[in-house]
Formats: C-alpha cells, structure tokens, sequence
C-alpha cells in the first residue's frame, strides 16, 4: 500500500487547510497556500490528488482527505461525505433518502442529489450521483441528519413520500415507493405532508397517492377526510399509475382515482408483504 508523502509546499497547503479546520480547497486557495503561480498550483493540486490528500469535486475544487483518515493513498469511501459537497444548496432525495431515513432496506448505487441551482448535468462521478434540479419554489422539505460526524440535508419522510412517488424510478420504482409509503406510514406528518402536496400542485400527483394510501398500505392512515379531499372531481381527466413510457397507457380505470391501471399488481406488491 502506497503511503501519503508530502513535499513542504505541499504540507504548507495541507496543513494550513487543516489548522483552520477546513476541508474544501479551491485552486485559487492552494495558490495563496503556497505562494506560486496559478500554473504552479494546478501541478500541486494535480499531485495531491495523486497522492491521495485530495479528491476532485469539480472544476477547480477539491475535498481534502485528512490526515485522520490515515496514511495510505487511499480515496474517501463515503459517498455521502464527498456528495454533500458537490453542489450548494442541496439535499439528499429520492431512494437516497428514503435509506438515509430507513424507509428502504437496501442501498442504491446511485446517489441522487437535488438542488435548484442549474449547471451542468455531468459531474465528476456521474456514475454514482445523480443530479435532480427543481425550481427554486420546489425546494423545501430539508431536514438535517447526523451521520458517521457529518451533517446530511435530506428530505423529511413527507417530502420524500412525494418525490418517490412523482419519480418513481428514482425509487426503486412503483414497488419500491408503496415500500417507502409502508415504511413512512405510522409517523408521517399529516398536515405537512397535505401542504407539501398542494405546493406541489400535481393532481395526478394527488390521485396516484390517493390511490396507493387507500389499496397498497397497511400503515398509512390519513386522518377522516384525507382522503376524501384528495379524490377527483368528476371532470378531472384519468392518468396513468404508471409512467407511459415504461407501461404504456392502457389498463382499466379506475373511477374512483381516475387512474388507469397500466402496472401489474404484483409489480406494486413486490416490495411489501401487505398485513
């Protein structure tokens, strides 16, 4: 295993980075470190990448791996470390959050990762995270999570319920949001979640959730008249449970929902033994 060595401009920046207590570094930064040129600080940052002190987060920023974490040249391992970093604000939604919150038993290998802010879609790593930009007044719902000594921002149980089930394959698809509603059930926030949803302003939104509280979970129990107040008017047009391009769009309907049944029903159970 090769072991982290470091040249003295080169402890200058790390050590310096770690007095102030910091651990995101510009390329900008490490020139003021180091008092060279900007061409000369692109080379420092090029080794201490190599060596294993930094890892890319994007152009020109990186995120220090501390001396705590050892000597050998060994990048982070926690995806969730390096994806609180890469872009401000965010937070951690969909399948993501619903592990982070115990809502799904098993981890994705993507990381899905929302913010409002735009850019580019293709980030160092696209492999693994997942950028999801959403308009600026669509951006609530965050709570804070303490994990392995860092902070996440991730979506509360309510705004998580909603975002899998308006992107389901985000979730683990259909079968995977009735789990999340499952699991969420006994402890969501009623009152929140109703708010969220007409933030949202979705009414097949409000049809597909109807539909999956009232036949798919045991748990989720809204309180008298939830459900009523989120039933179709009798103009309202019929949607799909499922999304056109995977299921197409013919299957009965539903006339209480308004919903055409385009999913198998054991696709919707797959993940949950119904109790």
């Amino acid at each position: 295993m090769r072991t982290r060595t470091l040249s003295p401009t080169e402890a200058k920046v790390i050590l310096s980075l770690e007095a102030e207590g910091r651990e995101e570094l510009t390329l900008d930064g490490i020139r003021r470190r180091s008092e060279v040129s900007q061409g000369f600080a692109r080379k420092i940052a090029h080794e201490l990448v190599k060596k294993g002190w930094l890892q890319r987060l994007g152009r020109g920023r990186y995120l220090l791996n501390p001396s705590r974490h050892g000597p050998d040249a060994i990048p982070d391992s926690d995806p969730f470390r390096f994806g609180s970093r890469i872009v401000s604000p965010y937070y951690f939604g969909f399948a993501t959050a619903a592990e982070l919150l115990g809502l799904l038993p098993q981890a994705s290998s993507t990381y899905y990762v929302v913010t409002p802010k735009r850019g580019s879609t293709r980030w160092l790593h696209a492999a693994q995270y997942r950028r999801i930009t959403v308009r600026p007044d669509r951006f609530f719902g965050v709570s804070r999570l303490e994990r392995r000594g860092e902070t996440l921002r991730v979506s509360n149980p309510e705004r998580t319920v909603l975002d899998c089930l308006a992107r389901p394959e985000f979730s683990g698809g259909l079968g995977g949001v009735v789990k999340v509603l499952e699991s969420a059930g006994p402890t969501l926030d009623w009152p929140r979640l109703e708010r969220y949803h007409r933030r949202l302003g979705s009414r097949s939104l409000t049809f597909r959730l109807g539909y999956l509280l009232e036949v798919h979970t045991s748990t989720a129990r809204p309180p008298p008249g939830w459900l009523d107040r989120a039933r179709p008017r009798a103009h309202e047009p019929y949607v799909p449970l499922g999304g056109p391009t995977e299921f197409g769009r013919r299957g009965p309907h539903d006339r209480r929902w308004h919903l055409i049944h385009n999913v198998p029903e054991a696709l919707l159970r797959a993940e949950v033994d119904l109790r």
